[in-house]
């Protein structure tokens, strides 16, 4: 009997933690990697848009920041069905979202090496 074990294919597993829920952001899952894939673009279109246009009241700043909501709302709703973006409003603050979008650029940009496909981001 010839065995194919993929589960050596999954990345090393990296546990996030937030509010007590510990989140696996070491890989994407399949079911919502082309949305991921979609925000984190948008956001990096923003932020990159942003340098050649000033926008009066922070509107960048903000359109960043809830397209980042929606990103670890969309990233931890599969498993945690109360984590969506009111959670996230009033249960996490601007620099836990960061670190939370970082982490999950990294976990999209790893899953884009180990399939030979580049990625935008």
């Amino acid at each position: 009997m010839d065995v194919i074990d993929l589960d050596v294919l999954r990345p090393q597993k990296r546990i996030l933690k937030l509010n007590g829920k510990e989140i696996d952001i070491s890989f994407i899952p399949c079911a919502i990697t082309w949305d991921v894939d979609q925000l984190v673009n948008e956001i990096n279109g923003i932020i990159v848009n942003e340098k050649a246009a000033v926008l009066e009241g922070g509107e960048c700043t903000k359109k960043v920041f809830d397209l980042s909501i929606k990103l670890c709302s969309l990233f931890c709703e599969h498993k945690y069905s109360d984590m969506n973006e009111k959670w996230f409003r009033d249960e996490v603050d601007p620099v836990q979202i960061k670190v939370f979008v970082d982490a999950i650029k990294d976990a999209l940009n790893n899953s884009y090496k180990g399939i030979g496909v580049g990625s935008k981001n």
